[in-house]
Order: C-alpha cells, then sequence, then structure tokens
C-alpha cells in the first residue's frame, strides 16, 4: 500500500473457489481462482471520493473452462455454428425481399 497526498494505491491478490454463477452465470466449478489487480483511492476529509480499479479476469476464467466437460465446450461451439448461421439465412432473406422490391 503506498499513499501520497490524497491518492491511496494498493496492489491486491484476490483467491477464492468458484463455487456459485457469479461468472456469467457459469455454473459453480469448484476451480481455484486468483486474480490480481490494483486499486486506488482518492481520500478527502477521510472518505473515498473516487475509486480506479484494474485487473483481469483471463486468467479466472481460463481456469474455470479448464474444468468444464469437454462435451459442455463442444456444445457450445455447435450453438454458435447454429446461431452464424441463422443469422446469414435471415440477412440474406433480408437482402433478397429489399433487392426484389
Amino acid at each position: 500500500m503506498v499513499a501520497e497526498g490524497d491518492k491511496v494505491a494498493v496492489l491486491w491478490t484476490f483467491q477464492g473457489t468458484h463455487t456459485g454463477s457469479g461468472y456469467e452465470g457459469l455454473p459453480a466449478t469448484g476451480t481455484k481462482v486468483e486474480a490480481r489487480g490494483i486499486t486506488i483511492w482518492r481520500i478527502v476529509d477521510g472518505r473515498i471520493l473516487e475509486e480506479w480499479s484494474s485487473f483481469s479476469e483471463t486468467g479466472a476464467y481460463l481456469a474455470m473452462f479448464a474444468h468444464l466437460k469437454w462435451w459442455l465446450v463442444f456444445a457450445g461451439l455447435l450453438v454458435l455454428a447454429m446461431v452464424i448461421t441463422v443469422e446469414r439465412l435471415v440477412w440474406r432473406m433480408v437482402r433478397k425481399m429489399f433487392a426484389s422490391g
């Protein structure tokens, strides 16, 4: 922790276990999660008036996805491919409707 003037900066590490649906509704995986970041506060009269934080969730996401069942990953990719296909078909139909009119 470092303080200078009205600013205080903290370098922090969060450690926990993914037991709930806190990550975009992802089902609990039991994965150990770690994230590192920095937070800066501007303090006036003993109160925090502003806060800036920066951290990367990428490592935590990768750790959780590594524990997912591979069939879930395959199913997700299949759904994504179906959504892309339907979207392209819809746009093709829309273009044909406006091109013929």
